[in-house]
């Protein structure tokens, strides 16, 4: 009796851990482990047994927590004394969440429902990166001599954004150079925008354009088929100054329906998940037309755009 009384206060209580084969993966990946209940000292009924996906991330505002997934176990069971049950795990990650950067985190959060007791957690730190496609893209920057930005990764009505400044051969040339990504069934499609300096003016030169799988796979051949697009934009940049496909529909970068994403865009996931009524508030008393034309403001929507043929030249 005494011991069923201190394994209701949650000494001598069954625990949960979860197991992962590692805490790295890529967007599109099944994460891999086990659920081991170790029983306490008395028998318990196990109301329930979850794993949440839970996304972090760091606003103007301050820091918003979300659920992204919830992942059901087992539901009315028993633990033995000292009796240690496993459960495989296994989640498939959208190809469409949000990789982890600075501004985004991610956690997995056990939680084993223990009836007339306290509850048991387990947490587990999680890093999504990016496919190996999309870094593919992310190597062939950093061949051209360019570096991410302390805040690139962040988060906005449409998905994720990355940003790049120069440390070599376009210095003095390019201020930064942001890029979107979208999955596409023959490859990546994307948007990128090079902030050229020209005399004392700064003009947003903006690409929009596919790389298929063999592209992708020639990390060479992608890093000059990148510079080329950038020099393209330094040398003509007001060639390169039409809306972006989905962009130009919507007056100042914004959709009838706030909330609205393109179809695989990487981050766009995070729009369902935080919310129309957060991405709302987090606008909120900003000037639109400065915070979509301004290259620095914290959610940007100018999205312009060039096409190419759609092979991965232009």
């Amino acid at each position: 009796m005494f011991k069923k009384i201190l394994a209701s206060l949650g000494k001598g209580a069954a625990t949960v851990d979860l197991q992962c084969d590692n805490h790295n993966y890529q967007a599109g990946e099944s994460i891999q482990g086990q659920l081991v209940i170790q029983g306490g000292e008395v028998k318990q009924k196990i109301n329930q047994l979850t794993v949440r996906l839970m996304m972090n991330v760091v606003l103007k505002q301050g820091s918003v927590t979300k659920e992204v997934a919830h992942i059901p176990l087992v539901n009315r069971d028993c633990i033995q004394p000292k009796e240690r049950k496993v459960i495989p795990f296994h989640y498939v990650l959208p190809t469409n969440i949000p990789i982890s950067r600075g501004t985004v985190s991610y956690y997995l959060d056990t939680h084993l429902d223990i009836e007339g007791g306290v509850d048991r957690k387990d947490v587990d730190r999680l890093v999504i990166q990016s496919q190996e496609s999309i870094t593919s893209i992310f190597n062939a920057m950093a061949q051209l001599g360019f570096r991410e930005t302390a805040d690139s990764g962040k988060l906005d009505q449409y998905g994720q954004e990355f940003a790049f400044f120069p440390t070599q051969q376009f210095m003095g040339q390019v201020n930064e150079v942001e890029m979107r990504f979208a999955n596409e069934e023959s490859g990546i499609r994307v948007w990128m925008e090079v902030d050229c300096k020209s005399g004392y003016k700064e003009i947003e030169a903006k690409r929009e354009f596919h790389l298929n799988q063999k592209v992708l796979e020639q990390e060479d051949n992608l890093h000059k088929l990148l510079g080329k697009y950038i020099s393209e934009a330094i040398e003509q940049p007001y060639a390169f100054t039409q809306p972006f496909s989905y962009y130009a529909n919507h007056p100042h970068g914004r959709s009838s329906q706030m909330g609205n994403t393109i179809p695989g865009m990487v981050g766009g996931l995070a729009v369902g998940v935080l919310g129309t009524m957060l991405f709302t508030e987090m606008l909120e008393g900003f000037d639109i037309e400065e915070m979509f034309e301004e290259a620095t403001e914290e959610f940007e929507g100018g999205f312009d755009s060039f096409f190419d043929n759609g092979d991965g030249e232009s």
